[in-house]
């Protein structure tokens, strides 16, 4: 590691990369090729990053996150190339305390130990910095406005997200089809683009988390919108209008549980938190 990236820049891109899961590394990388930190860059796919994660937790006790499981398949494909006997220094950058209600460890306790607490309150902590986006282009913009008016209902998602991983579940517990464009996927890291749709979206919907859901062409809201509406009854005239409800979504699926089973378990406002 060169002098020249000081010790307060590591810890902001740390922040950003524990935080942003991945999108904020096609930026971080760009600053560190400027630097030359680094011999070489890996990519490794969400699902490889889930699968990993899962042998970690499995196979090794190791309960890591999505960051982690991605950081351990990139490793993995070092040491094939590596002399019998190398050895190979791996940063699990995560616990994965935040994934515990996701399908990545479903069925673990949401809630910290008393231990765990103490340690947590111990450690100094700060929100991470706010992310930074491109200028809003006229080809980004194209892109949004094309593929919302090309499907009924769009889903704009982040690969690694749980509350993106909420609206599937519903979504798919419902028998609406879906199209989903994952933002942060290799396809789009070429030339900034996954960034410069977010910043499109971000312009035309004045939202900056995810997921953003799209029905009929209209932008309708996030995971726990989808969740509270449902229940309410409010969501689904909307799909209906939108010519969703048919094939297996003529009867919803024949759903009829609590939409907030979806909706992550830490998450304080869930009533079904505890459950």
């Amino acid at each position: 590691m060169q002098s020249a990236y000081s010790r307060g820049n590591l810890k902001r891109t740390a922040a950003q990369l524990l935080n942003r899961q991945g999108f904020i590394l096609i930026v971080q990388v760009d600053d560190a090729t400027r630097l030359g930190l680094y011999d070489e860059v890996l990519h490794v796919s969400g699902d490889r990053s889930v699968e990993v994660a899962r042998d970690l937790a499995s196979k090794e006790g190791l309960l890591s996150g999505t960051s982690g499981g991605g950081c351990v398949a990139c490793a993995l494909e070092v040491a094939k190339r590596l002399p019998r006997g190398s050895c190979v220094v791996v940063v699990l950058p995560d616990t994965a305390e935040r994934y515990l209600t996701t399908p990545l460890f479903d069925g673990i306790p949401a809630d910290m130990t008393a231990e765990e607490k103490a340690l947590a309150d111990s450690t100094p902590s700060q929100p991470p910095p706010p992310i930074e986006l491109p200028e809003v282009t006229d080809a980004a913009t194209a892109f949004v406005q094309q593929t919302v008016g090309q499907h009924r209902l769009v889903v704009w998602s982040l690969q690694s997200c749980e509350f993106c991983w909420t609206a599937f579940k519903l979504l798919d517990a419902i028998g609406v089809p879906y199209k989903v464009v994952n933002i942060d996927a290799f396809e789009f890291a070429k030339g900034n683009r996954g960034n410069k749709f977010r910043a499109a979206l971000s312009h035309a919907t004045g939202c900056n988390t995810f997921p953003q859901i799209f029905i009929g062409g209209e932008f309708f809201g996030g995971a726990a919108d989808a969740c509270i509406k449902w229940k309410k009854g409010e969501l689904q005239p909307l799909l209906e209008a939108a010519g969703l409800k048919r094939g297996r979504a003529r009867d919803w699926g024949g759903y009829a549980g609590d939409p907030f089973e979806f909706l992550p378990k830490w998450m304080s406002l869930n009533p079904l938190r505890s459950k």
